[in-house]
């Protein structure tokens, strides 16, 4: 049959039937201006009514929307559209609508249809007894269901997982919301709830006003509780939400927050208080304060100031060390404060910032926690063999900090330089060699300082000053064997730095350097103290192997050990258990391996350099057999003299998920201390649903910590999402801090 097509307007009705006749194509405009594109294996032209009959797998296309059907009628003089059989109608943005007969006009943008059934771009769908569209963007509906779940083709009427039943339903574009009167949702075609008012935003829209899920649930020191919030979209630039939680064994919690971004720029604005009670942890024993005023704020801004220098401000605080973790804000440990500037530019950067600290550890003394005003930081490193006849590269890094604390409390300013050169060689024979130089000063002030008063040899203010250096060379010589499917690597590695030996100094106060942990990152280290005030003197040699086998497959395996060794035995500046406080050093090392991705197993060791007896080991396996994955992590250390770890470690964590189908997943956690007080210290459980249109999450978390940390309890969630309708969730604190262990 010869297929039909046809370009027309209002203006051109002399030449329609030549157009017909030789089934030709020409573009003209209707009289609303938008082209009309009208494809049939037969049409008819009605001169006097001026009325088009197009039948035969008919497809009508104009202003970016199409309409097919069986049979199309087209009044051209009221620009009217009647479709007649299996009629699908695609809008603008690509949602489908399907009925038996169809009206339009309006350059399609206007119809209304009898036994609607529409498709939109998200997934979701309508059905309805009737529906009217107008304007090209609001779709009003009568007797109508709505549902994000997959409905049978073969069978439409069958009820879906959930659907809402309204009857009228208006689908706006426009404001991308979908809104319903007398609505009913049902499960499965069971009614479970009823409103005679209800909106939702229609799977398009990202931003738009409305109040948020609400949380619900009960809390052992909160009592019942809902906690609800609303968001306003105020501009594309910023917006704000303004909630609550209301309890019923303490006062409402009020909560706000306000983002903004501009070009360069970007603000967040957290924020939140109650007048409620809380237990505090006072000399070892729980006390229960009365009611007083609490809250919390959070600011973070950002800002790229231009390709070179960007600025920031984060600030976090809290009323008391609980009251973050008791209503389920975060569970940090310490709050940082700090404005900052940076500087980018090739291979140099430099920072600025002033930093304050918030401890939230209970059984912490604050005065330890100093104010940084300010700390300034500049590196600027050359570019690679830029040095006149030596070769190789420099670098030169200063900075400056100021610490403040209390009266009475140590006071520091510390300016430190340092100028250093690095080459790397590479032989004929394949050793590889880095070369490295380094000479530092730093220049201290301290008032008020620590253990002035009980040592006749610290002063309590004093100006200190401290230069040092050295010189290292760090030799490896890596050896390769190919085989088949695989390759085998080894490379013994040697460093020897050479640096003197420098009194010890009382007065030069060691506030960044003191947890000093000896491991397989920092062994080959010129200096194995962090930060600036410890100083590594003395020469000292430092020698391991590496060796792996590694599959064209990904699959691999890889051995690493390692020691160090001074060659001075007097003045030893590290502390006992840090692995570097004998001549020989602890020995670390480290055995890992995968396979096939799915399999991983590392192990990181440090013995004791006598009987190597284990001073620190960690054990991380992680295996995925498909629908079942497994973890384990694995950890003892010693504790370490003047250092915060000052009691040993031994703990073990488990993980577990097994997917019991594509939908369905169980898991479970569990962390053990197993050290001087042992026992169960968190566990967890849940069950979650995956599907098309809905989610379901059931998680049971036991928390046993002391009551004063806000953290102890065990909580029950229960969360229910529904495609495009948002999430309802319920949380149960069932046991509080009795559960204490």
């Amino acid at each position: 049959m010869r297929k039909f097509k046809i370009s027309f307007s209002l203006v051109i009705m002399a030449s329609f039937l030549a157009v017909v006749s030789s089934a030709q194509s020409s573009v003209a405009q209707t009289g609303n201006g938008d082209p009309v594109d009208l494809q049939a294996d037969q049409l008819v032209h009605d001169e006097s009514g001026q009325i088009i009959t197009a039948s035969g797998d008919v497809v009508l296309m104009q202003a970016g929307r199409k309409v097919s059907a069986d049979k199309i009628t087209y009044n051209l003089r009221e620009d009217k559209v009647v479709a007649i059989g299996n009629v699908e109608f695609t809008d603008a943005n690509g949602d489908k609508h399907y009925a038996e007969q169809a009206d339009f006009n309006n350059a399609l943008k206007d119809g209304f249809v009898e036994g609607l059934q529409t498709f939109l771009t998200d997934g979701s769908s309508f059905r309805a007894a009737s529906g009217l569209h107008s304007n090209g963007n609001k779709t009003t509906m009568t007797d109508a269901f709505y549902t994000a779940c997959e409905t049978c083709k073969d069978n439409p009427d069958k009820s879906p997982l959930w659907q809402i039943r309204a009857s009228e339903v208006e689908h706006d574009k426009e404001n991308q919301s979908i809104s319903y009167r007398n609505a009913r949702f049902e499960i499965k075609g069971v009614p479970v709830a009823y409103t005679p008012y209800f909106s939702h935003p229609d799977g398009s829209v990202k931003r738009k006003n409305g109040f948020l899920t609400p949380h619900a649930g009960y809390k052992s020191e909160l009592g019942a509780f809902i906690r609800s919030s609303y968001y306003h979209d105020i501009a594309p630039d910023k917006d704000m939400t303004i909630g609550f939680m209301a309890m019923s064994d303490e006062a409402p919690l009020v909560l706000a927050q306000w983002r903004q971004r501009w070009d360069d720029a970007s603000l967040i604005i957290d924020g939140s208080t109650t007048y409620s009670k809380l237990t505090d942890d006072i000399n070892g024993q729980e006390i229960e304060k009365k009611e007083e005023f609490r809250g919390n704020i959070s600011v973070d801004g950002k800002w790229d100031i231009n390709d070179k220098w960007r600025s920031g401000l984060k600030i976090d605080a809290s009323s008391d060390d609980q009251y973050l973790r008791q209503y389920d804000f975060e569970d940090e440990d310490v709050l940082r404060n700090e404005v900052y500037l940076e500087r980018f530019s090739g291979r140099n950067y430099a920072d600025a910032r002033l930093i304050a600290f918030q401890d939230l550890r209970i059984d912490e003394n604050e005065e330890d926690q100093p104010f940084i005003l300010p700390e300034i930081n500049a590196g600027f490193i050359g570019d690679p063999n830029s040095m006149p006849i030596t070769g190789g590269r420099w670098s030169f890094d200063t900075s400056f900090l100021t610490l403040l604390r209390d009266d009475d409390e140590q006071d520091m300013n510390r300016i430190n330089a340092a100028l250093g050169w690095q080459k790397r060689l590479v032989s004929g024979y394949g050793l590889v060699s880095v070369l490295d130089a380094n000479l530092q000063s730093a220049l201290y002030n301290v008032n008020d300082r620590t253990g002035s008063n009980i040592s006749n040899n610290i002063k309590g203010n004093s100006n200190e000053t401290r230069s040092f250096g050295y010189i290292s060379a760090l030799t490896s010589y890596p050896l390769a064997k190919e085989f088949q499917a695989s390759q085998v690597v080894i490379e013994p590695i040697v460093s020897i730095v050479a640096a003197p030996n420098i009194s010890e100094d009382d007065n030069i106060p060691n506030e960044d350097s003191l947890d000093v942990q000896l491991g397989i990152n920092n062994i080959f280290e010129q200096n194995r103290f962090p930060g600036s005030d410890g100083v590594e003197d003395s020469s000292h040699a430092t020698y391991g192997v590496k060796t792996g086998v590694y599959g064209n497959d990904g699959s691999y395996g890889e051995i690493f050990i390692g020691q160090s060794y001074r060659f001075s035995d007097d003045d030893n500046p590290f502390a006992l258990g840090s692995g570097l406080d004998d001549q020989d050093s602890d020995v670390v090392g480290k055995i890992s391996a995968g396979y096939d991705s799915n399999y991983k197993f590392d192990y990181r060791f440090q013995l004791d350099n006598h009987n190597l007896s284990s001073q620190r080991h960690e054990v991380d396996i992680k295996v995925n057999l498909g629908d079942f994955d497994f973890s384990t992590q694995y950890l003892f250390a010693k504790a370490l003299d003047n250092a915060d770890i000052d009691e040993t470690r031994e703990q073990v964590s488990n993980a577990a998920s097994y997917y019991l189908n594509d939908n369905w997943r169980i898991y479970g956690s569990a962390r053990h201390d197993l050290g001087v007080d042992p026992g169960l210290r968190k566990a967890g459980f849940g069950v979650d649903y995956i599907g098309q249109c809905v989610s379901l999450s059931m998680i049971g978390e036991r928390n046993l910590t002391d009551k004063s940390s806000g953290d102890s309890g065990t909580e029950i969630m229960f969360r229910i999402g529904f495609k495009n309708l948002g999430e309802f969730e319920t949380t149960s604190l069932t046991i509080g801090g009795d559960d204490e262990e």
